[in-house]
């Protein structure tokens, strides 16, 4: 069973410190690195969560987080955008670009869950190209 509230949960508290991280650096505020990093870790956190549940995720489920993982993305898009137009972000440029992998990695993860794991025929294709791959590496192991 999949943890639909666990992950509803952590998108929506990372999706309000995105937000406001961004209100504040529109507004001109600085950021902190301690600020970014630990968005950043709280992404990692949500991607690994997202990770370790595909497998039991079903349309029920996604129902219920997709729309909110949508609006994360893009929050998290437009963070992303506005710390990289910063010109005095410089000493934080390297959180800055980790905040742009993690876009992409719940991106790449949403799409994946979309089209692969949600839409039936996908999903059994994907299905049995793992099967096939996991048979092929357990071969050559031997």
């Amino acid at each position: 069973m999949c943890q639909t509230a666990l992950i509803s949960k952590s998108i929506v508290k990372i999706g309000m410190r995105s937000f406001g991280q961004n209100l504040e650096a529109v507004a001109g505020n600085n950021a902190t690195r301690k600020k970014i990093a630990s968005l950043n870790h709280s992404i990692d956190t949500l991607y690994e969560l997202l990770y370790e549940q595909y497998n039991v995720i079903t349309p029920d489920d996604y129902k219920i987080f997709g729309p909110q993982l949508r609006l994360l993305l893009n929050s998290l898009k437009s963070l992303y955008m506005t710390y990289k137009k910063d010109s005095g972000a410089t000493e934080i440029s390297d959180q800055i670009e980790r905040l742009g992998r993690n876009y992409s990695a719940l991106y790449e993860i949403n799409n994946d869950i979309k089209h692969f794991k949600l839409s039936g025929g996908n999903a059994t294709k994907l299905n049995i190209a793992l099967k096939e791959a996991s048979e092929a590496i357990r071969l050559i192991g031997k």
